[in-house]
């Protein structure tokens, strides 16, 4: 089994400005996410267990805030602490991951 990157899909978010990039990092099951507006920069979300959780996606305004949540009845925890993001310091600091 090999555990090279490949492209699953991409969703469009945040009333159709933004992307979520997914991408299978493991034959197991386990998917990896990047955050894109596909010209100022491309953020690495993180990895997931594609069967127990997910990442929620917020949009507010310039804020964007990211929480992985479990599945419903899965037996994972939930997070502590979602990620939070600035859009605009996103777009000027041109990160690219």
């Amino acid at each position: 089994m090999s555990c090279a990157k490949v492209y699953k899909r991409t969703t469009k978010v945040c009333e159709n400005t933004l992307y979520f990039e997914v991408f299978n990092v493991n034959p197991a099951g386990v998917d990896a996410g990047y955050l894109t507006d596909s010209i100022n920069f491309r953020l690495y979300i993180g990895k997931w267990d594609n069967e127990h959780e997910y990442f929620h996606l917020m949009c507010d305004g310039d804020s964007l805030t990211i929480d992985k949540e479990p599945i419903v009845d899965s037996g994972f925890p939930k997070p502590i602490e979602p990620q939070k993001y600035s859009l605009k310091e996103l777009k000027t600091t041109k990160k690219f991951e």
